[in-house]
């Protein structure tokens, strides 16, 4: 199941332990598109300690996803796993 954002951008985030998550959600066509953002976010956050995402684009061929959780420790990176995204 998909879903799709009305808005080109949404943000939020939270702190636990100490610990700020930000978490942006984009609405891609391509994957040129979503390297740049992944750029783009890199460079907003150059101090973060990992930058990781997740995306899924439907493609003539089927579903493209990428996703990386940069190092992030296996407890915090739910996001790690492209397949959350399909349960979403």
């Amino acid at each position: 199941m998909f879903f799709t954002i009305e808005e080109e951008k949404l943000e939020d985030e939270i702190v636990e332990k100490k610990s700020k998550f930000i978490g942006t959600l984009f609405y891609i066509n391509n994957e040129e598109q979503a390297q740049q953002i992944i750029k783009n976010v890199k460079k907003q956050y150059f101090d973060a300690r990992h930058n990781c995402f997740a995306y899924r684009i439907m493609t003539d061929n089927g579903v493209l996803e990428r996703f990386s959780d940069d190092g992030e420790p296996s407890r915090y990176s739910w996001w790690s796993n492209a397949k959350y995204l399909s349960k979403k």
